[in-house]
């Protein structure tokens, strides 16, 4: 699977746990914060090739949301930015493992921080080694489409009459192949990449493109596509059409990292400088609808976290 469609299944889960843990001792764990001052820079993990939220031939060159929220984050803290960027493994799992607690078994070391990590209860009891915090962001699978070719699309079944492009085994995929029955398979057109996706609805080949919303409004502004409506998918069987991305840490370091982080993000979103970042990339921000008595558990409560991928 590609990498930009294996970080999209995280739709199917994300995000954190108020409920299993032992409790945090900073006499008893290290306080990474410390070290990281020490040496004046924090490092960030973002995904490679995901437009609009991290992309660039190297780090040096790395554009995208998650690289501005990281730039953002590491000025806030006075600290210079070592953006470390990562292909997507199999799962989140393999990936925080990767990239937060442990490190790949090739060497690297890990990063302090990762984000655009999905933020779920079930996933983050699971997730031990890591703590999920501070939800930044709401995703929504939907179709973009033209009134002028979709003019009334009040149900996914209308779908049946039209040719909808997906991004190949993604959950917009698995919604075309297997919901309602198989009603929509005959109506799915299957691409590389949500950008060739993208390209085919420009051109007129398709219909409507179904993905991740902010995906798709970064992508339709970056090729400059006009005029487009955007229908929410709605949550089918067993498959995740929403779903909230956070941050991770690892577990044991100390609270000094993480409230750093949680406080330098909400600062970013109290001051309308992260709703600033994303219209940059054409997408419409959108906070994740978690309570502040959850980002208060989040932050307070002792967390043995647990996590998933589009």
């Amino acid at each position: 699977m590609k990498s930009s469609s294996k970080i999209r299944a995280l739709a199917a889960a994300a995000t954190l746990l108020a409920g299993c843990a032992t409790a945090w001792s900073d006499e008893t764990e290290t306080d990474a914060l410390a070290a990281i001052r020490g040496k004046g820079t924090i490092e960030i993990a973002v995904y490679a090739e995901f437009p609009p939220y991290s992309f660039g031939k190297t780090a040096a060159d790395a554009q995208g949301i998650d690289v501005d929220i990281a730039r953002d984050i590491a000025k806030r803290l006075g600290l210079k930015l070592k953006l470390r960027m990562i292909a997507a493994g199999e799962t989140v799992s393999d990936d925080l493992r990767n990239h937060v607690w442990k490190g790949h078994y090739m060497g690297g070391g890990v990063a302090d921080v990762m984000l655009h990590v999905g933020y779920d209860p079930v996933f983050a009891g699971r997730e031990k080694n890591v703590v999920l915090f501070e939800p930044y962001f709401h995703e929504t699978v939907v179709v973009a489409y033209r009134p002028s070719r979709i003019p009334h699309l009040e149900s996914p079944i209308a779908l049946t009459e039209h040719k909808i492009a997906v991004e190949g085994d993604t959950i917009s995929d698995h919604i075309m192949s297997s919901a309602y029955g198989g009603a929509l398979r005959n109506s799915a057109v299957r691409e590389k990449s949500l950008e060739d996706a993208v390209v085919a609805f420009k051109a007129g080949a398709v219909d409507g493109v179904m993905g991740p919303q902010g995906e798709l409004q970064g992508l339709l502004t970056e090729q400059r596509v006009s005029d487009v409506m955007f229908h929410a998918q709605e949550r089918v069987g067993q498959m995740r059409t929403a779903w909230d991305v956070g941050i991770a840490v690892k577990e044991g370091n100390g609270t000094g990292l993480r409230d750093a982080v949680a406080a330098a993000l909400e600062r970013l979103k109290s001051d309308g400088s992260l709703e600033k970042i994303f219209a940059a990339y054409g997408v419409k921000y959108i906070d994740a609808p978690s309570t502040a008595a959850e980002k208060k558990v989040a932050r307070d409560a002792s967390l043995s976290p647990t996590q998933p991928k589009e």
